[in-house]
């Protein structure tokens, strides 16, 4: 084999290689879950859940009242048509049954603070148990309110500010969805405007 020859080959190799690596990153299975993450899914379910404290809430309207909430996760009760968390759990997860099929709607609910050391929260934007959104009314101690996204194992807050719930008063909740535009409102008051954004 002269060495123009193998020179042609090493070129077409290299290449190759070249363009294999190139399709591999295109199609790179991370990359495309983490694009996916920064847009609100184009349907997706609601719910609860609560961080060591005890809580209640009323059903999401104008959602179908579809029976009790599928209980992904932790310790649920159902009294009365109240759902209630009772115990002292990290991250419980009672999902609505219904399935949202738009990426722009509006919730509504009460919620309640029983007892513990934080605030109650609101689940949106479920796709499943590792791929969600909260509204988080009293959070760390009961000093803020947050917006926050789980993908994965991986929690980022997205807004904060200062803020807290009394122990035992029902508060009304609204949240709206307009693709990646939340509003948040608790006794009427916006508490957040924003954006979400996971880079």
């Amino acid at each position: 084999m002269n060495k123009s020859l193998k020179l042609w080959m090493f070129a077409a190799i290299l290449a190759i290689c070249g363009a294999i690596v190139f399709i591999a990153s295109a199609n790179d299975d991370s990359a495309a879950v983490v694009k996916e993450a920064d847009v609100t899914p184009s349907q997706s379910r609601v719910g609860y859940s609560a961080c060591e404290t005890q809580v209640s809430y009323t059903h999401c309207d104008p959602l179908p009242k579809t029976g009790k909430p599928e209980l992904v996760s932790g310790t649920w009760e159902m009294n009365d048509g109240i759902l209630q968390h009772k115990a002292c759990e990290q991250a419980p997860l009672a999902i609505c049954n219904y399935v949202i099929p738009s990426d722009h709607y509006t919730i509504q609910c009460t919620a309640r603070k029983d007892s513990g050391p934080d605030g109650f929260i609101i689940v949106f934007n479920y796709v499943d148990a590792q791929h969600y959104c909260l509204l988080n009314y009293g959070c760390e101690g009961n000093t803020k309110h947050a917006i926050e996204q789980i993908i994965g194992n991986k929690r980022k807050q997205m807004a904060t500010r200062p803020g807290s719930v009394e122990t035992g008063k029902w508060y009304d909740v609204k949240l709206t969805v307009a693709g990646d535009t939340i509003k948040a409102w608790l006794d009427s008051e916006l508490m957040f405007d924003e954006k979400l954004n996971m880079k």
